[in-house]
């Protein structure tokens, strides 16, 4: 086949595999939402173990491979870079977090409602000092919940150059509350044997800038060979002030995002639950 026919190909197949997980992907949506109304799970810490489950199964179902490196944290609060939207997808299929995301995400059709059942703090972009009272009282609700409070100080998705500068206004809730602090760092790669028709990491999977949800979406159900990788680290303890403890975090969290660039071939995945997902 000449290599025009080649491409046309791999577009279809691309396409149809993308139709069919993003039909699976919003029924399993819909089933949560449907397991929510029966169960009542309430909001907060339940609310968050509960999406765990359904978390884990939408991962399958998106065809990710997915390593995780170094302790889980059990409590206290954890600090990430952030790439996409799919990233408190993953974090949320390895352990319950109580999350804490912008206020649009409160509005997606399914997938707000679904987080705010987790207990989801949401934060206002640019929010002035007349938000930090309110977000420092839901994030100490969230610290008492038991379950470790994941959030993302660069404030922004980006395509993966590199860890931006961590802004400072969530480690005062970390300060006040003398609540411990982690690290993760979480990177996404492509099978380079998979065939996708010349799709990167940076405009496939990582969401950023002016991308479109919608079509961002679509194009990244029909990948193949997708991987991520998770790797937590230590407690921070140089903490004397929210400069300190934000430029620290933000170091450690950077190092540990180039490393994981090294090992990007390494991942070791999920075993699939079934032929379908494997075949998707």
């Amino acid at each position: 086949m000449r290599g025009a026919e080649v491409s046309g190909v791999i577009a279809v197949w691309r396409f149809l595999r993308s139709g069919l997980r993003s039909f699976l992907f919003v029924g399993l949506l819909v089933a949560a939402v449907v397991d929510c109304w029966m169960r009542r799970p309430k909001v907060g810490a339940e609310g968050a173990v509960w999406i765990h489950g359904w978390c884990r199964r939408i991962v399958r179902v998106l065809g990710f491979e997915c390593s995780v490196e170094g302790a889980v944290p059990l409590g206290g609060a954890v600090v990430s870079n952030h790439l996409s939207y799919l990233d408190i997808l993953l974090y949320s299929s390895v352990q319950p977090f109580v999350m804490v995301a912008k206020t649009e995400v409160r509005g997606w059709p399914l997938l707000g409602w679904l987080t705010a059942r987790a207990g989801t703090v949401y934060v206002k972009r640019g929010g002035g000092p007349k938000t930090y009272p309110a977000v420092n009282a839901a994030m100490a609700e969230a610290y008492r919940s038991g379950l470790p409070v994941l959030f993302f100080p660069e404030g922004t998705t980006t395509e993966g150059a590199e860890v931006l500068p961590f802004r400072r206004g969530l480690f005062h809730s970390v300060l006040d509350g003398g609540v411990p602090l982690r690290v993760a760092a979480l990177r996404y790669s492509l099978d380079p044997y998979a065939v996708n028709g010349g799709a990167t990491v940076g405009e496939d999977v990582c969401w950023w800038g002016d991308m479109e949800f919608a079509s961002h979406m679509f194009r990244f159900l029909g990948l193949r060979g997708l991987r991520a990788k998770i790797r937590f680290g230590e407690e921070i303890v140089e903490r004397t002030d929210r400069f300190v403890l934000s430029t620290t975090a933000r170091g450690v969290v950077a190092e540990m995002y180039e490393d994981l660039g090294l090992e990007v071939g390494a991942s070791v995945g999920w075993e699939h639950d079934s032929e379908l997902v494997e075949a998707l």
